[in-house]
């Protein structure tokens, strides 16, 4: 499964100028508008991640 990796904390600012992690460094999250760009600024890229449906280690 692709998923947004990140290589540095990306912040958001509120209304009130205070700022907190909207996406942490070495979290995945789920690609959208907003990660893909953010992989095309350079602070994350695409990474694979194991389908959470499926069994890490499947059992013969």
């Amino acid at each position: 499964m692709k998923a947004i990796g990140f290589l540095t904390d990306f912040y958001a600012v509120d209304g009130s100028g205070n700022s907190k992690v909207k996406y942490a460094a070495g979290q995945s999250y789920t690609p959208d508008e907003e990660t893909e760009r953010l992989v095309a600024s350079g602070i994350a890229e695409e990474v694979e991640v194991p389908d959470p449906a499926l069994p890490a280690d499947p059992v013969p």
